[in-house]
């Protein structure tokens, strides 16, 4: 693999894009099935709260009720015995997936797929403010797929990703300026 040394500059002004689609396989099944839509969802491997399988993910109004992911479907089913239980279709989750890869790429080459519902993106050399580039992202994968996305940004992709998990989760995007002044200046 071949790494590029960057000067301190390069270094503390990159700007990285993290991307993640919200609630991802339940906001999939909730385009194939509009009835589903306001609806507590729960996906899981069978999606039979009797077997010992686990939460893939949930709508966010199933989140509401306490259920996250790894939950028994058990444990789902007693925190909202009125939810929606469906099984995982991992080859329809794998073709959106492609689609939204296919989006990204064409607005940097420059990506790390970090997931089967997120990636990073160097976007330090596009000539565009950064929000624009998400804004644009969003729209693009929301028309395209139906499916919204969360997107962080920063310097690193540790803190794109902080952005995206503490701040924004469904609500749209965040940059994380790192300050190059010094204290009391």
């Amino acid at each position: 693999m071949f790494f590029k040394k960057l000067n301190c500059y390069e270094l503390f002004m990159r700007r990285i894009l993290h991307a993640d689609m919200d609630a991802f396989f339940a906001a999939i099944e909730q385009q194939r099935h509009p009835e589903l839509k306001g609806k507590p969802l729960v996906i899981g491997d069978s999606g039979d709260p009797r077997k010992m399988d686990l939460v893939s993910t949930a709508s966010y109004e199933a989140r509401k009720f306490g259920i996250y992911f790894k939950m028994p479907l058990k444990t789902a089913r007693e925190l909202c015995p009125h939810a929606v239980f469906l099984p995982a279709d991992h080859k329809e989750y794998e073709k959106v997936s492609k689609r939204i890869k296919d989006i990204l790429g064409k607005f940097c080459p420059i990506m790390e797929d970090a997931g089967i519902d997120e990636a990073f993106l160097d976007i330090s050399r596009i000539d565009k403010p950064v929000e624009e580039i998400a804004r644009e992202i969003k729209k693009m994968i929301l028309n395209e797929t139906g499916i919204s996305c969360s997107i962080g940004i920063a310097p690193n992709k540790l803190l794109a990703k902080m952005a995206w998990i503490n701040f924004l989760k469904n609500l749209g995007s965040l940059r994380v300026d790192i300050s190059t002044r010094r204290r009391g200046e």
